[in-house]
């Protein structure tokens, strides 16, 4: 074997890890001023996050974004106001 073909073949080695994939099967509700996401599959982590008007009007519009929490797991935030829109947001 080569000393190039045997560099590149310990470098592959050493580089090597493990895949990650992002959270699939995301899914994410509200009730009232709760915010909930939930992933089925896939690995990493995910968070709920939602957008609207703040109680206090001088506050006005935000994002809020909640813990991460891992697959197969309810990740839940608390927004203090109206709910205009919610998501999932995804790690790996």
């Amino acid at each position: 074997m080569s000393a190039t073909a045997l560099l590149t073949a310990s470098l592959l080695a050493i580089s090597a890890s493990p895949a990650h994939a992002k959270p699939t099967g995301c899914a994410a509700w509200t009730s009232g001023y709760f915010v909930y996401s939930h992933c089925t599959g896939g690995t990493g982590t995910h968070a709920a996050s939602a957008y609207g008007k703040h109680i206090r009007p001088e506050i006005g519009y935000v994002t809020y974004i909640g813990q991460p929490a891992a697959v197969g797991e309810t990740a839940s935030l608390t927004f203090p106001g109206t709910v205009y829109s919610y998501a999932t947001v995804l790690y790996d």
